[in-house]
């Protein structure tokens, strides 16, 4: 890489486009997240569950005041929610007085979002389509146009849709480095493998917008969580684990991991996950 590709937006767009070991890109590539996957009604369920738990609206408070920090408030803001899933924001947004179009491309997500929405007593349009299906052309202006950990939004082409249909504001979180999860690197170690690398969209993004002279303020945190887990709780879900960093594990395997884990911990595994997230808000009119 020259000085020159530093500033050469076109060589940030392509790097991005062929990067292949984005998180999106990754997980389209393990079959997760994806609504025709198998299991995805099981994961709406759990998600819609533990999306209004009061550690995740801690979350959304903490995301919604970084951004209300810099608009001035939501009231009668309107906002399209892409990727809106069962209502997360959604439904906060609208507590707090906002017009919100929310995007989904997913039936059940739509339908829980529709439920919860009456649930909480709240008027939100909803829309059941992705956000890649829709025309710029097709569809109003909005004053914020938000994607949070949206894998919808994840190519300069998104970002620059997203931007195209909102007035004063456009929202995209993304994560900032790879995913951390102490039982996944635990049991790669044990089987001797070696996970794929994983680089970051943000990264990309970051440098997109200061190329194309776009006014924006960004916030990367660190986030770490810890849990303790039955050692059968950690072998339901070590497969999806282990697929985020595209290693497979055989039936014989499988069994030699949990008498590893059994034998070193007993009943009860402390996990810990996190990693970097990133969030950026682009100002469209000072």
């Amino acid at each position: 890489m020259t000085n020159e590709n530093i500033f050469d937006q076109q060589f940030w767009k392509e790097a991005w486009d062929n990067d292949p070991n984005t998180q999106d890109k990754r997980m389209k590539r393990a079959g997760l997240g994806q609504p025709d996957a198998p299991g995805f009604e099981k994961w709406a369920e759990n998600f819609n569950k533990n999306s209004f738990t009061e550690e995740s609206q801690k979350r959304v408070k903490r995301i919604m005041s970084w951004i209300q920090n810099q608009t001035g408030g939501f009231e009668n803001l309107s906002i399209l929610d892409v990727g809106a899933a069962s209502g997360v924001f959604s439904i906060p947004f609208s507590k707090e007085s906002a017009k919100v179009t929310s995007l989904e491309p997913s039936s059940i997500l739509h339908g829980m979002l529709k439920d919860n929405a009456q649930h909480y007593g709240v008027e939100i349009e909803t829309i059941n389509e992705s956000f890649e299906n829709i025309e710029t052309t097709e569809i109003k202006k909005f004053d914020l146009v938000f994607a949070s950990m949206c894998p919808a939004v994840t190519t300069w082409e998104a970002v620059e849709k997203a931007i195209d249909i909102a007035h004063q504001y456009v929202y995209v979180s993304l994560i900032a480095g790879p995913k951390e999860n102490s039982i996944v690197d635990e049991v790669v170690a044990f089987l001797e493998l070696e996970p794929s690398p994983m680089t970051a969209d943000l990264y990309y993004l970051l440098q997109l917008l200061y190329c194309n002279n776009y006014t924006y303020e960004t916030l990367i945190e660190r986030h770490t969580q810890h849990a303790e887990k039955s050692v059968d709780e950690v072998m339901r879900q070590l497969r999806s684990w282990l697929k985020e960093v595209e290693i497979e594990m055989n039936a014989q395997q499988k069994e030699s991991i949990e008498q590893y884990l059994r034998d070193k911990y007993g009943d009860h595994v402390p996990v810990v996950t996190g990693g970097k997230f990133g969030k950026v808000l682009i100002t469209l009119q000072d």
